[in-house]
Parts: structure tokens; sequence; C-alpha cells
């Protein structure tokens, strides 16, 4: 495999992940960030986003905005999910011009794949990063009995058949949750292979599947993104011996590097 520098500077700063910010400072009110959870009108949420844009504005000013007025060149594109626990923030790098994000229930490549195929086929990344995180919801969803649901949320878990498929359905939900988050992340890479084996082929990109972990099932610590798929490559030892990890320091990876479930 030929060495893509790009992308082992990205991956390098995936890999240097850190927590997930706390609410902002915007949508927390005078009496504290608890009343904020539990008072959430209407006009006080369009208030705080609006005021909180205004102080946005105030701290970037225009030439935050003059470089990419006119077009983008983000070094990462990102499948994530629409969980609301789940940002950009999460890997500390500025995410304006710098991030491509596309988001959906269960993070899914297909359900979004035009969106996808922007990312990687029209824009410079050199990554798409799958990334699921621990307690997903649609994961959970898929897992039980969803035929109550409305058409549209129903349309967008079936896809998740073939990952709880494998669940063998033994053991705590909890545990069993953790493994199926991980297997979808491995089925979404699986997914994305066949849709860009071209790029794959003449290595002018890496697929990473990961999980971000704020509920420390890996055990490395809540808010750490673990690496568990590289181009479809899921044993750890393999993972971090992977070409694309060669040149970031053997400790930044081991410390991102994990699995709790055998791939599909």
């Amino acid at each position: 495999m030929k060495k893509i520098y790009p992308a082992k500077k990205m991956l390098l700063s995936l890999a240097c992940a850190v927590s997930l910010a706390c609410t902002p400072a915007a949508f927390a009110s005078d009496h504290g960030a608890n009343e904020a959870q539990t008072d959430k009108t209407p006009t006080k949420t369009i208030k705080a986003a609006l005021e909180g844009n205004d102080q946005f504005r105030y701290d970037h000013r225009d030439k935050h905005f003059e470089p990419f007025q006119d077009g983008q060149v983000p070094n990462l594109t990102v499948v994530s999910c629409s969980d609301s626990r789940v940002h950009t923030q999460l890997f500390g790098i500025q995410p304006d011009n710098n991030i491509f994000i596309i988001r959906n229930v269960g993070n899914q490549v297909t359900n979004s794949e035009g969106s996808v195929d922007y990312g990687v086929r029209h824009l410079p990344t050199k990554i798409l990063l799958i990334m699921g995180h621990s307690g997903c919801g649609a994961v959970k969803a898929a897992m039980g009995d969803y035929s109550g649901e409305t058409s549209g949320i129903k349309a967008e878990l079936d896809p998740l058949k073939p990952v709880i498929d494998a669940d063998d359905h033994q053991g705590d939900f909890s545990v069993r949750l953790g493994k199926n988050v991980e297997r979808n992340v491995d089925f979404q890479v699986k997914a994305a292979m066949e849709l860009y084996a071209d790029k794959l082929k003449d290595d002018q990109m890496v697929i990473v599947g990961g999980v971000y972990d704020f509920q420390n099932l890996y055990g490395k610590g809540r808010g750490t993104l673990v690496i568990t798929n590289v181009n479809g490559v899921t044993d750890i030892n393999k993972i971090i011996a992977h070409p694309v990890m060669e040149s970031i320091y053997k400790g930044t990876v081991v410390n991102h590097v994990g699995s709790l479930a055998p791939a599909l």
C-alpha cells in the first residue's frame, strides 16, 4: 500500500480525540445547566441559539470565514449518528472547512449514499470515518420490536437487520448493545468498501471505522474515539500494524484501538 501522508496526518488528529465538550454556556440559564435541561421552551431555545450565534460571530470575525467563503477543502469525511451527544468537537479539530460530516440514525452509509459520495468523490478527503457511538439508540431500537414506529423510522432501521441477525441474544442487553454498535460499524465499513472499491484499489483513501465511547465500554476512558476497523481489518494487532498507522506514536495508537465483538 502506498503511503498516504495526508491520511496519516488526519488519523493522528483522530487518535488524539478528546472528550465531548460540555453544554455551551449559551444554553445554560442563570440558574445553571440543570435548569437548562428541564426548562427548554421554544422561545428560550431559539433565543439561546441566536445569542450563541452572535457570540460565535464576535469571536471569529470576518477573517475566519474568508479562506472558505467560496469553496470547501475538508480533510475528513465522517458518517456519524444523529445523536445529540455526538458532535465534531470530540475530534479536537476546528470543524470549519476541515470536516465534511453526514449524520443519520445509526451512522449508515447507504441511507445517505449521495452525501457520502460527495465527500468521497468530489472533496479532497483522504479518510472516510464511519463512527458509531456507545449507547446508540438506533441500534438499540433495531434490537427490539419497532413495528409501531413511523414508516420513516422503520425505513431507516430496517437496513440494520443484518447487524442484529449476528447477535447471539445471549447475556446482558447492554453488553450486547455495545457489541452490536461495533458490528454496525463493521457492516457500514464493508458497505463503503464496496461502494468505493476503486478508491481503495488506487490507494486514494482509507476507510476507518470507530466508536465514540462516552460510556467507557472499551476501558480507555470516557470520550475516547476507539478505532475498530481500517479498510475491513478488525484484528487489533493488525490495525496497530497497519501502514496508515506507521507514522503515529505507537502508544497513541494502542490507546485508541479496541474491539468488543468479532467481525461480521
